[in-house]
């Protein structure tokens, strides 16, 4: 059983510098000028739930990118270790001619279990224009009647 009043959001790790194409990027966020991992996260003590994702536009380059939609996959190694499988994928659509700083895209109401030992990946499966950053957010929550994955956690003395 999940507590509905404990979820909270979490920012995932950005994975890769925070450079591309020779130029430094500014304002955080993950470089989704990549078609590898650009952002991970994963759970320390407590197993938890994942509700929802966004990714949250931010950097210097905001107007409009060139190319297709960027696809942004979000994975995890929830079924075999070292496996990726698909969770679910946000799209920032390369359309939108400005996409205003802080423009946010989600999608909400996953129900996916992450255990401590398990790490979330955001992987853009089609590169964007260099200088794209997102910030890459989770929303979950913990699941406190579980306090371990003890197949994954050793303990220290």
């Amino acid at each position: 059983m999940a507590y509905t009043h404990s979820k909270y959001e979490v920012e995932m790790q950005r994975a890769q510098p925070a450079t591309a194409g020779g130029a430094t990027l500014a304002g955080g966020g993950a470089n989704m000028a990549v078609t590898t991992v650009a952002a991970e996260w994963g759970p320390g003590y407590v197993p938890h739930l994942i509700r929802g994702a966004a990714l949250i536009m931010t950097g210097t380059n905001l107007g409009a990118f060139t190319g297709g939609a960027v696809p942004v996959q979000f994975e995890a190694d929830i079924s075999t270790p070292g496996t990726a499988t698909k969770l679910f994928t946000i799209a920032l659509p390369s359309a939108v001619t400005d996409h205003s700083n802080k423009a946010v895209y989600y999608t909400p109401s996953y129900v996916i279990e992450v255990k401590p030992g398990m790490t979330v990946a955001a992987r853009p499966t089609t590169a964007a224009t260099a200088g794209i950053l997102a910030r890459c957010v989770l929303y979950v929550e913990p699941r406190w009647e579980e306090a371990s994955n003890v197949t994954t956690m050793i303990a220290t003395t």
